[in-house]
């Protein structure tokens, strides 16, 4: 711990948005005051962070949860996460996360699954949800499904929006068939939720395989930038 606080003052982590340093900035690598002038108005105005589900298409998770809605801050600091793998502000898009698992106190995750970003197993170094992955994996003890690989070099996030979910449906799969999940409920963790294609693939493919339930849990909902 003194090696820690020994680093910390060499190397003091100063928040990417103003360039502040406070005890925030050195934990999340965001101060303070742009915490309570970012995150703290979206805490207060969102009462259940549950995402609607579309209409216009089969559904085949039961509810996804978000943590923060992306607007021009969020997606700056993501962006500083992805490019310039700013580790620190994974914890940042982790605020919330207990008052979220208490909304499933009464019907736990059995198994968890980080959607996968290539086909190569692991997630990247600057993967902000495995952060959460980590987190909930500890409050419930549950294991993770590392059955799921992506099996297309193609990214999501190039496609269109009508693309997205011809993609999805060739973009992964289970790389293990021997798995007992009749019955689970199954907690799918990603970093963003855009069109839903991606969560709602793996949602099918979980539930083809007998799961009882699925949740999807991302850290941000696209829209508000």
């Amino acid at each position: 711990m003194r090696g820690v606080s020994f680093l910390s003052f060499v190397f003091p982590k100063f928040c990417v948005a103003c360039g502040t340093y406070d005890r925030f900035s050195e934990t999340m690598a965001v101060c303070k005051p742009c915490t309570k002038l970012h995150y703290l108005p979206q805490k207060q105005n969102i009462r259940k962070n549950q995402i609607v589900p579309p209409l216009d298409r089969f559904v085949f998770y039961d509810q996804a949860l978000y943590l923060q809605r992306r607007g021009s801050f969020e997606k700056t600091l993501f962006q500083s996460l992805k490019f310039e793998n700013e580790r620190h502000l994974a914890k940042y898009f982790c605020l919330g996360q207990r008052c979220l698992a208490e909304s499933l106190k009464g019907d736990p995750p059995n198994l968890a699954v980080l959607v996968p970003s290539s086909p190569k197993s692991g997630p990247r170094p600057y993967h902000a949800s495995y952060a959460l992955l980590r987190k909930w994996k500890k409050l419930w003890k549950i294991r993770e499904d590392t059955s799921l690989r992506k099996v297309s070099a193609d990214k999501q996030s190039s496609q269109g929006y009508e693309s997205r979910f011809f993609h999805a449906k060739k973009a992964v799969q289970f790389i293990k068939s021997d798995r007992i999940m009749e019955g689970l409920h199954v907690l799918i963790v990603d970093d963003i939720f855009t069109t839903g294609a991606t969560v709602n693939e793996i949602a099918r493919l979980y539930k083809q395989a007998g799961v009882r339930k699925v949740t999807c849990v991302v850290l941000l909902l696209s829209g508000g930038d």
